[in-house]
């Protein structure tokens, strides 16, 4: 026998049958609501078809407490959905904010596959974070931050200590008629997961997919249950004209009316600080309920819970800064070492016109900056609002009706006649009115219920100083202010089990 012929190159070692790629998860964000009530009623019936394994064990159904759900709907679910999933052994996960600050981070209430109750509340609820700041839900670029804060955050951190680097699927309960929603919701995770570089997760639309309206989904979810479903939202909702009628809202404000008086109580004290700060914008839920006379008995609630509350007298300073002209961030780029006054205020379109810059561009071929001096008036359009500070003082505590007697007593030691909010009613002494333009400034001292929070950046009184030629507070603040370091969450986001404490990588700020 020849013997064998040395081998060209090695060959690779035997390997045994390929392994398949591991299953996503899918995580259903619950918000107990019919959509999202309506999708896992269609996955309990058909797992296979919505790509679940038979038994669910690939289903996790995560739900975010704000604290502030109607009991309502957490009864519905108590009684109508969970024996389902106890049933089935589903895995249902409640999530909460730990506190006020991010570095707080993430609670896990309940992690179970026999869930027997919806939480009410977890340590740190929407309502307390409002309450603190004085103010109501706001809009901002678009988005609503208590639904950022207080579920897409909470959830987000949950979701990253609960898979790492592994992708998953997110089930998101928008219905057919809520297309501009999903397609926004897509465009966001798109971008999340082309900055990370990987998959984070792939969003899933079963009721867009399905064809299936909101009327669709209510009949749906009525037919399995037997019972119709309510809208689910926070109890003092700004936006529960999307949620639901003003009809439903208010007969759901009416069946509980202390409900009705936490929430129009929240609304005083926002407006109380600030004016326009009421829950609808340009109307205040109050002058609402005062439409109808069905809602009487909620007003009288809340009257009484206002005489009952402790109040403060609150000395509200406000410093309205400007802000900079695109042309400033174009020529200056992101810090204004020497401005113009092309920097703060607008130019004309007259000016761009007439006082082009001759040769249109600089020796690096970039465009060059305007050089008019602004001497025509006809040069300088609109000055260019920046941001508004705002600084808050307890300066006196005691009883609703003291309260306002000191208020008047004050008045009239300064000189100055109390002046009534056009919306709110309410009584300020303004003993510093806001000016034309940017920089302005404004001041006066407002009673309302205990419980805002004492606050000024660091830098507030030396920039008031600087506009306003005062020094500090009118009056002397019952208290020492506390300055709470800004603690910023870069790499570490601690989520809370019942079993200890688990510090896993936080997801960058989109």
């Amino acid at each position: 026998m020849s013997p064998a012929l040395p081998a060209l190159f090695a060959l690779p070692a035997p390997r045994g049958p390929a392994l398949r790629p591991a299953k996503p998860m899918t995580v259903l964000s619950y918000g107990l609501g019919a959509d999202s009530t309506a999708i896992l009623l269609m996955f309990l019936e058909d797992p296979v078809r919505y790509g679940l394994e038979p038994d669910l064990s690939d289903l996790i159904v995560l739900h975010a407490v704000t604290g502030n759900e109607w009991p309502s709907s957490l009864s519905y679910v108590d009684r109508l959905v969970l024996p389902l999933l106890a049933k089935r052994r589903v895995r249902v996960v409640q999530v909460a904010r730990v506190g006020r600050s991010d570095s707080d981070g993430v609670l896990v209430l309940d992690d179970s596959r026999a869930t027997r109750r919806i939480h009410q509340a977890g340590p740190w609820r929407l309502s307390d974070w409002l309450l603190t700041g004085g103010t109501v839900p706001q809009m901002a670029s678009g988005r609503r931050t208590c639904s950022i804060r207080f579920k897409g955050w909470v959830l987000d951190h949950w979701a990253v200590a609960e898979f790492g680097r592994a992708p998953f699927r997110r089930v998101i309960g928008y219905h057919a008629g809520e297309r501009s929603r999903m397609e926004k919701d897509t465009k966001i995770q798109d971008r999340l997961n082309e900055r990370a570089g990987r998959i984070i997760c792939e969003p899933s639309y079963p009721l867009v997919e399905a064809g299936m309206d909101r009327d669709a989904v209510e009949a749906y979810v009525l037919e399995r249950l037997g019972e119709p479903i309510q809208k689910s939202y926070c109890t003092f909702c700004p936006f529960s004209g999307v949620c639901a009628s003003r009809e439903r809202h208010e007969a759901r404000l009416r069946e509980r009316p202390d409900l009705a008086a936490e929430a129009l109580m929240m609304e005083y004290a926002s407006m109380a600080l600030n004016e326009p700060m009421s829950l609808y914008g340009t109307r205040s839920l109050y002058q609402q309920l005062a439409e109808d006379q069905a809602n009487d008995a909620v007003l009288t609630a809340f009257e009484e819970r206002l005489d009952e509350a402790p109040f403060s007298l609150y000395e509200v300073r406000r410093l309205y800064l400007p802000g900079r002209t695109k042309d400033c961030r174009h020529h200056h780029g992101n810090r204004c070492a020497r401005p113009q006054w092309w920097c703060r205020t607008e130019r004309s379109a007259a000016c761009r016109r007439h006082h082009a810059v001759g040769g249109g561009s600089d020796a690096a071929g970039a465009e060059a900056a305007p050089q008019c001096a602004g001497v025509d008036d006809t040069c300088r359009g609109k000055p260019v609002k920046g941001q508004a500070w705002r600084s808050v003082r307890t300066v006196w505590e005691g009883p609703r009706l003291e309260a306002e007697f000191t208020l008047l007593d004050w008045s009239r030691e300064e000189g100055v006649r109390l002046r009534r909010g056009e919306s709110s009613l309410i009584n300020r002494l303004h003993y510093l009115e806001r000016g034309e333009g940017y920089p302005a400034a404004e001041a006066y001292l407002v009673a309302a219920p205990t419980g805002a929070d004492d606050k000024n950046r660091e830098s507030f009184d030396r920039k008031w100083a600087e506009i306003t030629g005062l020094f500090g507070t009118r009056w002397e603040p019952v208290r020492p202010l506390v300055h709470r370091p800004i603690r910023r969450v870069s790499r570490v986001v601690p989520v809370i089990r019942p079993s200890g404490v688990a510090h896993v990588p936080a997801l960058e700020a989109v």
